[in-house]
């Protein structure tokens, strides 16, 4: 209701922002970096955060600056699963059709990323999201699917992503083993006040808005609501918009702001 209002030409708060419209802030180029450096040593990493802290922004924008004839990109998603389950998940996403054995779909599955990696040159980098939902015997699998001739080299990328937790979880005897392979860690905060306010403005430029749409106390009741956590910061500088509109209001204020805090509260 508030886009021609304020003149917009798009929603400025939602999640279908092109990658390379992406807020570029500089704790996200620096994760950026480091997971190209996982890719390209084929290690095992490990992003984590609260939800809302940009770790699915990070990983679309990791997958999609990897070119498809260099990379083969798997992901999965669905974690909750016992350990054949979840190999036969990943089995799937490299188009095989998965044994109902678990150590022939095991099996099929290392043979797979040996071929793409000698017969066409690919890495493949496997994606793991929701990682804090994977059960302790799905973890135990991933020493032994990243293990390649005798553990002397590396075929195989593993990303997990996951909430804060997961990094807890890796610190049990049960895992050592998997956390002695973790090359990239890296843990996702909430933005600064300065960085918010940026991601603020880049949001509503590239919908169109080309003048000052928050006051500034708007934008620092903003932060402090969001905790500088972007799913949040969306949510309510939408919901405030909404407040504005309705409103007749031409800036956005704290008031609107408060408002939006309230409606989104659970």
């Amino acid at each position: 209701m508030y886009r021609s209002y304020f003149g917009l030409h798009r929603h400025p708060f939602d999640r279908e922002v092109p990658t390379e419209q992406l807020f570029a802030a500089p704790v996200l180029d620096e994760l950026h970096a480091r997971l190209n450096y996982l890719v390209e040593t084929r290690g095992i990493g490990l992003v984590t955060g609260e939800p809302g802290s940009g770790k699915s922004t990070a990983l679309r924008r990791l997958r999609d600056s990897l070119h498809p004839d260099q990379v083969r990109t798997l992901y999965v998603h669905d974690t909750s699963v016992n350990p054949m389950d979840f190999c036969r998940q990943v089995a799937l996403e490299l188009a095989l059709d998965p044994p109902y054995s678990r150590a022939l779909v095991f099996r099929a599955i290392q043979d797979e990323v040996l071929r793409l990696a000698r017969v066409r040159h690919l890495s493949v980098l496997l994606i793991v999201d929701e990682a804090h939902a994977l059960r302790p015997d799905v973890l135990g699998l991933f020493p032994m699917l990243a293990n390649f001739d005798f553990d002397s080299v590396g075929r195989l990328a593993i990303l997990f992503a996951g909430q804060a937790g997961m990094r807890q979880r890796l610190r049990l005897a049960h895992l050592e083993a998997l956390a002695q392979r973790v090359t990239v860690r890296y843990n996702l905060a909430g933005f600064d006040r300065d960085t918010t306010r940026a991601y603020m403005e880049h949001r509503l430029r590239i919908a169109g808005c080309d003048r000052p749409l928050f006051a500034e106390p708007a934008i620092e009741a903003v932060f402090n609501a969001s905790q500088g956590l972007m799913r949040r910061i969306d949510t309510l500088a939408h919901h405030a918009l909404v407040a504005a509109a309705s409103g007749k209001a031409r800036i956005v204020d704290i008031d609107h702001v408060a408002r939006a805090a309230e409606e989104v509260r659970p």
